[in-house]
């Protein structure tokens, strides 16, 4: 058919050119265009099949490249699960390294709470021991000292215990008393202003519960230490308080003569 077509077209054309044509001619491009027809076929033919290779090839590579994703999909999949693994390993190793570590500290501070308490009780000693070894300097002397002031006092009572409903309520270091007067000395071996101020307090609170032998008395109050510097000796003279301190190898009452010491009257009930 389509030789038919050319050869339809050769004859338009030669008849348009009014140039006539031979029959031997006609079948010579019948023959040639024939040729090129045959030719065009194999071409298509072997287009077809480079073509159809290609895609084959071009499928292979598509199922080379799945199994390959399918491949590292499982080695990830299998990554991700050792490393889940190891994860939860470290997790509880952890777990027991931190319950170790808290039983060791917990073990530590046991340790070191024991040690305090006994620390404590080691300092306490000596603190009282120091606080003993005041008294026992101030106490000889301190009758004569107040004597010395125009106060005479007759009887010294060492760490005496004031008792409220029945219960400890406070202490007092050393007491001197008459049936007119009563002394109430803090002893220190170092003085502080602190000191001075639980002092004043102390004082209020005997003056309304007073122990039995400072009933009906003018109350005065005192501190002693075997330290005493010039700052805390000014407070406490400032306080009202008569202050007791070293004096070469003795102790003495330093207030000056014209020193006006603070009182508390204590009820007779």
């Amino acid at each position: 058919m389509q030789a038919f077509c050319v050869y339809i077209c050769i004859l338009n054309t030669t008849i348009m050119d009014s140039n006539p044509i031979t029959y031997e001619q006609v079948l010579i491009l019948f023959a040639e265009t024939s040729r090129k027809l045959a030719e065009t076929g194999e071409y298509i033919n072997s287009l077809s099949e480079k073509t159809d290779k290609q895609l084959a090839e071009t499928g292979l590579h598509i199922n080379s490249l799945s199994e390959k994703t399918d491949k590292q999909l499982a080695e990830t999949g299998l990554h991700i699960n050792s490393l889940s693994e190891k994860t939860d390993k470290q997790l509880a190793e952890t777990g027991l390294y931190i319950k170790a570590l808290s039983e060791k500290t917990d073990k530590q501070l046991a340790e070191t709470d024991k040690q305090l308490k006994i620390l404590a009780k080691q300092v306490g000693d000596v603190t009282d021991t120091l606080g003993r070894f005041a008294e026992e300097q101030v106490r000889p002397r301190i009758l004569e000292l107040f004597r010395a002031k125009g106060i005479e006092l007759e009887e010294t009572y060492p760490r005496v215990s004031v008792k409220k409903n029945g219960k400890p309520f406070l202490e007092i270091d050393l007491l001197l008393v008459n049936t007119i007067y009563s002394v109430v000395v803090e002893v220190k071996n170092t003085l502080r202003q602190r000191d001075i101020d639980d002092h004043l307090d102390r004082l209020s609170k005997l003056q309304e519960t007073p122990s039995r032998t400072i009933k009906g008395t003018t109350m005065y109050g005192a501190v002693a230490g075997m330290i005493v510097t010039d700052e805390v000796e000014a407070y406490a003279i400032k306080k009202g308080f008569y202050v007791i301190k070293p004096k070469g190898d003795s102790i003495e009452i330093s207030n000056k003569e014209n020193f006006k010491p603070k009182t508390w009257e204590v009820k007779n009930k």
